[in-house]
């Protein structure tokens, strides 16, 4: 049972490279008569994500967008033309401090990186081994406490971001 919690809180965190289909809504094109319109700032949000990319070596074009529900929370796929599209939920995103959003923008970015390079292989452990090129491991803790606490499951740090006592394979 824990195993498949622990899966299924992976899962949670952005696994997909399909796109969720959500409605999308960009903080310009919230509706007027919203009570309560998204404070996530997605022109932040596509900063971070050109400067990660940069670092990481990804050339192809990937557009944020604030979704106001995806199961994943967090997810990035494939748009035709060989570009990708991250799609942050709006209240997963506003739950994150700017750090932590720079590590769940890495962690997207990981398997983009592994899509273009070794499709077969994606796993959340290889697109936070890609993430930790450009954040730290700290950095990542926190993102996967918030989206275990979010999707009210538990899971073990250790499976998705390794042992933090052993070194690296390098």
């Amino acid at each position: 049972m824990r195993m498949q919690l622990n899966r299924n809180a992976g899962l949670l965190l952005c696994l997909s490279l399909i796109f969720t289909g959500s409605v999308v809504r960009s903080v310009r094109a919230a509706a007027a008569d919203d009570p309560a319109p998204i404070r996530v700032d997605v022109v932040r949000i596509q900063q971070i994500v050109d400067d990660l990319k940069g670092r990481l070596a990804i050339p192809q074009a990937v557009t944020v967008s604030i979704v106001e529900s995806n199961p994943l929370m967090v997810s990035v796929g494939p748009v035709p033309g060989g570009n990708f599209s991250l799609a942050f939920e709006a209240g997963f995103a506003e739950r994150l401090s700017e750090d932590q959003l720079t590590a769940a923008v890495a962690h997207e970015l990981g398997h983009v990186w592994i899509y273009t390079h070794f499709p077969f292989l994606q796993t959340e452990q290889l697109a936070n081994e890609i993430a930790m090129r450009v954040v730290s491991r700290d950095s990542l803790v926190p993102v996967y406490t918030v989206m275990f606490e979010r999707a009210r499951v538990s899971g073990d740090l250790n499976e998705y971001l390794g042992d933090p006592h052993r070194p690296a394979d390098h």
